[in-house]
């Protein structure tokens, strides 16, 4: 078995300790001889984890087919220094569909006392596809979220194309000067794999942003425009700019943790609908629809029954366009038309033309749900 270390020189331009102590995580990457842990086996394990104030890569390859158990040993060995520091953080880019059922299969093939107990995986590719399209990413692979995020490798190879890479190292004899460049090759593959993941991880960002992790600093109205500002918990990797004809989004285009919502509101007259339509008569001067109980007052030429199109009241205001109901009730131009309205008229502040801090970041919350 051949073991190589290296101190990477890597920024994540990512606080990980919001995950965890940097003592607890291990990022890892396996290459294998094939799909199936049945048929094939691990011929390269890569990690790196954080020692004496820097991250450290180090990677453990099997010189012969032989070395599979060694490898596995030092695998499990460095997760066991890290539990010392407390649960140890599994990273990988998909682990949980590859790497750690493949890790499982040759442990229990060769009987080895080695478990995942005390730790916890973070898949990445998990904290991706979700935002796949919002992202513009052609799939979900490593390099095509490396590629968005400006990230270029020196590796060219494909983890399938490196499995005859390998086949040839083991043919290739100990002083054949050919082996050395093979091997390095595969090496660089497994090592930009891994070092790579220190960068991606901050795709956890976009996971945070979506999920509420942001706080209103300031919104306020003017015109017809509601102009909403928010601070990420956390900086994102890259900005993502969405334009419609309802509003404007903008998050960590030049500021990594800003994000900017430009609203455009309705000022006019909006529908509310009645959902018990039954109930109701529709009176077409007028243009409203009124409960039974008063309408048995109204000549029954001046009425007729109302429909769930017909069974509306009309409402003066101004409005805010609506991917979730935020603002109640709901209004619409027409019966179950998009975008529908929340009237905020009556919930903008006296002293100030701005909109309660709660209501703004639920808005805010439906606004990234619905480009999403």
């Amino acid at each position: 078995m051949i073991v190589r270390t290296e101190k990477l020189d890597i920024d994540p331009g990512f606080d990980i300790e919001v995950i965890a102590k940097k003592e607890q995580i291990v990022f890892f990457d396996i290459e294998t001889t094939g799909l199936s842990a049945g048929k094939a086996g691990i011929y390269l394990i890569g990690t790196v984890t954080y020692e004496k104030g820097a991250w450290r890569l180090k990677q453990f390859f099997a010189e012969s087919i032989y070395d599979e158990p060694q490898l596995l040993d030092s695998f499990f060995k460095i997760i066991s220094e890290r539990k010392r520091s407390g649960r140890v953080i599994l990273i990988s880019y998909n682990g949980d569909g590859f790497d750690i059922p493949f890790i499982k299969k040759c442990v229990r093939q060769y009987s080895l006392n080695h478990e995942f107990t005390g730790t916890v995986s973070l898949d990445l590719i998990k904290k991706v596809r979700p935002y796949k399209v919002l992202l513009g990413l052609p799939d979900c692979s490593l390099k095509a979220v490396e590629r968005h995020m400006g990230i270029y490798r020196e590796d060219i190879y494909s983890g399938g194309e490196l499995i005859y890479v390998y086949e040839e190292y083991l043919s290739r004899g100990q002083s054949d000067k050919h082996r050395d460049e093979l091997l390095y090759t595969l090496l660089l593959h497994n090592a930009e794999d891994i070092a790579d993941l220190l960068r991606v991880l901050g795709v956890t960002a976009y996971e945070s942003a979506f999920s509420g992790g942001f706080e209103p600093v300031r919104n306020s109205l003017c015109g017809n425009v509601w102009d909403i500002h928010a601070r990420l918990n956390i900086p994102l990797p890259s900005g993502i700019y969405r334009e419609n004809e309802l509003m404007t989004v903008s998050m960590g285009e030049e500021d990594r943790q800003e994000l900017n919502i430009a609203v455009n509101l309705f000022k006019g007259r909006l529908k509310y609908f009645f959902a018990d339509y039954k109930n109701y008569y529709y009176l077409p001067k007028e243009d409203m629809a009124i409960h039974k109980s008063v309408g048995e007052y109204v000549a029954r030429s001046s009425r007729r029954q109302a429909t769930a199109r017909t069974c509306y009241q009309n409402r003066e205001g101004l409005f805010v366009p609506e991917y979730e109901p935020v603002f109640a009730p709901v209004f619409y131009k027409e019966y179950k038309t998009k975008p529908f309205y929340g009237e905020i008229s009556g919930l903008i502040s006296e002293n100030e033309n701005t909109i309660d801090s709660g209501m703004t970041k639920r808005y805010i919350m439906s606004v990234l749900n619905g480009i999403k």
